[in-house]
């Protein structure tokens, strides 16, 4: 049964083919539905009607009514060769036309202008608020002047029926328009939202073509070493150079750690981009601590003394994401400790809008150029350091994901650094 009523549907509702933005064929679809509902109802009354007294078929109402009738078939004609906007039109000013005249000059009941209603509404749907705002004016107005010409001097005659049903027409055409005023904004708001989504997705495409990028040369590197090494062990074993095919094992195995160790950074980075714990409230005292015992052992090794500001608030957030966090910036700060002979790093907060937590080091610093390169991946600034350089690319994907910023700050080289990041839902 679907499979015949579908077809239907489009073949009475879908504009001429040459029309192909999705928005205008929904609204030549809706306009000529409306047409459509509106044609069979008004005969199905009509029908009604002239059952019980063909004479009726003078009556000014029943007359509107077939003139109706005709108008929307021509404009149900035009809007499916593709001209919404003239149908749209074609149907409104006739409308307003006959359901002025109808109350005014046939003496009709006067509750035919709220009828006036019907073409309001649709030139809301298919022209911008400020072309219904003229159109809506412009009604207004015209009834107002029309009430102006009518004898008043008696208070049964038709004229005070029609103020009331004026008073009515105002009434409900200032809430049509806070209605449009309120889905404007609504509109407003999924526009901004999208252009937000779309941003968002044209940097997430961004750094996926940078890691792709990166990543394939990170590991092709090892590999080329693993070749380059397994040809020369070959020469050695064939030559009897035992002791170099030997040391060209042991770089082969080192480039083989180099990659393992890569991959498992990388798995670490891919799981950084999600929240995987139930968050909690945290103690970011303890938590600090924590961290702190946790490289403990590159602290000592760097004679590096941790203060940890006290009573830092608390947040509401993955724990062991956050711990990763506070590790992963300790860590890189004894790591860049360079010669300071009284290496220290500090631990705090700052009062502002949101607070803003830090790991602050006096080490080597951060030339200003690179303040943004250091958090990409496999970015590190001092080719001799330990570690893959992902750490600080996990850091970033973690704050992130909890909806925080992260950011560095430094004077310059030999004067230190200061890792600054923000975490929303501050309990204090």
């Amino acid at each position: 049964m679907k499979n015949l009523i579908h077809p239907l549907i489009d073949t009475v509702l879908n504009p001429h083919s040459h029309v192909t933005n999705p928005e205008k064929i929904q609204r030549s679809r809706l306009l000529s539905a409306i047409l459509l509902v509106q044609i069979l109802v008004i005969l199905l009354i009509l029908a009604l009607v002239l059952s019980v007294d063909p004479d009726d078929f003078s009556e000014p109402t029943v007359r509107g009514a077939i003139g109706m009738v005709g108008i929307s078939m021509v404009m149900y004609i035009v809007n499916r060769l593709g001209h919404t906007s003239i149908a749209a039109l074609g149907y409104f000013l006739p409308f307003v036309a006959i359901f002025i005249y109808i109350p005014f000059y046939s003496g009709e009941n006067p509750a035919f202008l709220a009828f006036l209603l019907i073409p309001l509404i649709l030139i809301a749907i298919f022209f911008s608020i400020q072309r219904t705002t003229l159109a809506s004016i412009g009604i207004l107005a015209l009834v107002a002047i029309l009430l102006s010409f009518m004898d008043r001097s008696v208070e049964d005659t038709l004229y005070w029926d029609l103020r009331n049903m004026w008073f009515f027409l105002i009434l409900a055409t200032s809430l049509l328009f806070i209605f449009m005023w309120h889905l404007g904004n609504l509109e407003q708001i999924r526009q901004r939202e999208l252009k937000r989504v779309n941003e968002d997705l044209e940097l997430k495409v961004a750094e996926l073509e940078r890691f792709t990028y990166t990543v394939s040369h990170e590991l092709k590197s090892p590999i080329v070493t693993m070749k380059g090494y397994l040809g020369s062990v070959d020469k050695d074993l064939q030559s009897g150079n035992y002791k170099r095919a030997q040391q060209d094992l042991f770089r082969i195995g080192t480039a083989a750690d180099k990659m393992h160790e890569t991959l498992l950074d990388l798995l670490e980075l891919s799981r950084a981009g999600r929240i995987i714990n139930q968050p909690e409230e945290i103690d970011l005292n303890k938590l600090a601590g924590e961290a702190a015992e946790m490289v403990a052992g590159r602290l000592r090794a760097h004679n590096v003394t941790v203060h940890i500001t006290p009573d830092l608030p608390s947040v509401y957030a993955d724990k062991k994401r956050l711990l990763e966090v506070l590790e992963n910036l300790m860590d890189n700060a004894a790591k860049y400790m360079g010669d300071q002979k009284s290496p220290k790093i500090e631990v705090g907060t700052r009062a502002g809008v949101e607070p803003v937590f830090f790991v602050k080091d006096n080490g080597m610093g951060i030339d200003l150029q690179y303040r943004t390169r250091i958090f990409g991946l496999f970015d590190k600034l001092d080719a001799n350091s330990e570690g893959t350089g992902i750490g600080l690319a996990i850091v970033k994907r973690i704050i992130e994901t909890h909806g925080g910023k992260i950011w560095v700050e430094s004077e310059g080289l030999g004067k230190g650094s200061t890792f600054c990041f923000t975490i929303p839902n501050i309990q204090t």
